[in-house]
């Protein structure tokens, strides 16, 4: 095995048409599923997923994800999925993520921050007990990207203009009873106007999730420009933000 990989847990796929957009390219969301679904594969792996958390009445929460598009992905490319645990950083675990292509080069790089979750509290779990479940040390000193997930916010004194608003319904909802973090970046770009979605590649986002989306519940969308010209789309339900997403498109 290539030197590389050893230390990561790896999966390889193809790129299917319903993971793409109008141009064949892979969608944001369609890599943030994938990499949802190794974050889960990686952590089972290493014996400290959510099987293991539940008898401490306790499961993983992402609180942050950063991704970049190094190029489009194209349909029916084939791919390889890399996920490693880099262990704690303050309060965060950090998990990175990379779509290699057929060369093996780096397509797209994403790093994420998780915290534990006490369940019947929906607070993040605290206390010594989480060394003896979850490893602080990294499975790899890798970086797929160095900085960690930063937190966004509207620029100072930015007016935010509401482009849309989404209930909560079936298709939204995962096993953990709340919207699963993938849709927040759905209906964002679903609410974004068409000239952008469509005719411009979105090269980078950021997205910050800080209060849960319950079935039934409307979430209103948030818009403003940033002066680097990336789009903050901020998700609230009532006066509670649950999510803020920065989106840089080229």
């Amino acid at each position: 095995m290539n030197d590389y990989l050893k230390d990561k847990i790896t999966e390889d796929s193809v790129v299917a048409c319903y993971m793409t957009d109008r141009w064949k390219r892979l969608r944001a969301d369609a890599f943030l599923d994938l990499a949802q679904h190794m974050a889960v594969v990686g952590a089972d792996t290493l014996q400290f997923g959510d099987t293991q958390l539940a008898p401490y009445g306790c499961a993983w929460v992402l609180a942050r994800q950063h991704l970049r598009f190094e190029r489009p992905v194209l349909h029916k490319e084939r791919i390889k999925m890399l996920t490693w645990h880099k262990g704690l950083d303050g309060l965060y675990f950090i998990r990175d993520y990379q779509l290699l292509d057929a060369d093996g080069k780096p397509a797209v790089n994403s790093t994420s921050s998780w915290v534990i979750m006490n369940i019947a509290e929906r607070r993040i779990a605290r206390g010594d007990f989480l060394s003896e479940i979850v490893s602080t040390d990294p499975q790899s000193p890798d970086d797929a990207i160095a900085e960690r997930a930063a937190k966004v916010a509207a620029p100072r004194g930015a007016e935010l203009e509401l482009i849309g608003s989404h209930v909560v319904r079936y298709s939204d909802v995962d096993y953990n009873q709340h919207a699963n973090n993938v849709r927040y970046t759905v209906w964002a770009m679903d609410a974004l106007p068409e000239e952008i979605v469509y005719e411009k590649f979105l090269k980078e986002l950021t997205i910050n999730f800080n209060k849960e989306a319950r079935p039934g519940e409307t979430v209103e969308l948030w818009h403003t420009l940033a002066p680097d010209g990336s789009h903050i789309v901020e998700g609230r339900t009532a006066d509670h933000q649950v999510f803020i997403e920065r989106l840089l498109f080229e």
